[in-house]
């Protein structure tokens, strides 16, 4: 294929990275516009700031189209491969125009902790200060187990005919190289997964890397200060932030008391020249419904 036919395809993947509380989860899910979309959730027990944000005070009558076109698994260290069979399956039936994981950060240490539940409590080795106990300490071999859920499910979402938005969380570290007159320390943000190599390998497998900040404003005729969402399409300090989409036009998205897949989707708009459409919930097309299972490539299931 020559790289002259390559077209930007209408489903894109998005990693969606900041501290926690910053807005992540509700970004993401604001996708939910587009109709059906999946939250394979792994923070808490339920993602019950979806109710609380998507109100018919703040939002009107999308408020309630948003939630109900969402749907959740919870997974931890209990059913973490569940997940991954989750993915697998969707690789023949997938209905849903958005799926997104929250967070690749409690995904991983949901992995390191299924495997180590495989463990031979009678065998294998022995904690050091309790010999009649098993290590529990993750060894290598879990450590294996959270790259290959990992490689697996970025690879095999390649493939997926929807959205795929990831959510992880930065964690600043310091890197010191060489030693003494020649040693440099620098101010790294990697991703915090359990193991280091999954953070290095996470990336690379998203077009759109955004970084979420909060500004905060103070008016001084008021004598009242007030917080904004910021959303960062390119790097800024040693935060890291990509958007082949976005970068030539802008380089942030307020989206302070707004839906975020709105604010996103005019700026893609405007970057490829078309004027921005503002969604209505008359647009939205639940492929779950009888009459609309066929729509845009969706098939019911069993056939």
């Amino acid at each position: 294929m020559k790289a002259s036919m390559i077209e930007i395809d209408k489903y894109i993947s998005i990693l969606m990275k900041g501290p926690f509380g910053f807005g992540k989860t509700l970004a993401a899910a604001s996708f939910a516009i587009l109709g059906p979309t999946y939250i394979a959730y792994f923070d808490k027990k339920k993602p019950i700031e979806l109710v609380k944000y998507f109100t018919k005070e703040r939002f009107g009558d999308l408020a309630a189209k948003i939630l109900d076109n969402i749907e959740f698994d919870v997974y931890g260290g209990n059913n973490a491969h569940e997940y991954l069979n989750k993915v697998i399956r969707f690789q023949d039936d997938c209905r849903y125009m958005t799926f997104i994981t929250d967070s690749v950060t409690n995904l991983t240490a949901s992995a390191v902790n299924w495997s180590m539940g495989f463990r031979d409590p009678k065998g294998g080795k022995k904690d050091e200060k309790n010999k009649n106990a098993p290590q529990m300490v993750p060894d290598f071999d879990e450590y294996k187990i959270e790259t290959s859920i990992v490689s697996q499910a970025l690879d095999l979402q390649k493939n997926l005919p929807c959205n795929i938005i990831w959510i992880a969380h930065p964690l600043p570290t310091l890197k010191i190289e060489g030693s003494g007159k020649s040693m440099t320390v620098s101010k790294t943000n990697s991703i915090v997964t359990y193991g280091s190599k999954v953070a290095g390998m996470i990336p690379g497998n998203f077009t759109e890397i955004y970084h979420f900040s909060q500004r905060s404003m103070w008016d001084q005729a008021t004598g009242k200060g007030s917080k904004r969402y910021i959303v960062n399409v390119e790097a800024i300090g040693d935060e890291f932030a990509k958007s082949p989409l976005l970068a030539d036009t802008i380089k942030e998205l307020d989206i302070t008391d707004k839906l975020f897949y709105q604010v996103w989707k005019a700026a893609i708009d405007r970057s490829l020249g078309k004027e921005p459409i503002e969604p209505t919930t008359s647009q939205l097309v639940n492929p779950f419904q009888p009459n609309n299972a066929a729509t845009d490539g969706w098939k019911p299931l069993g056939k």
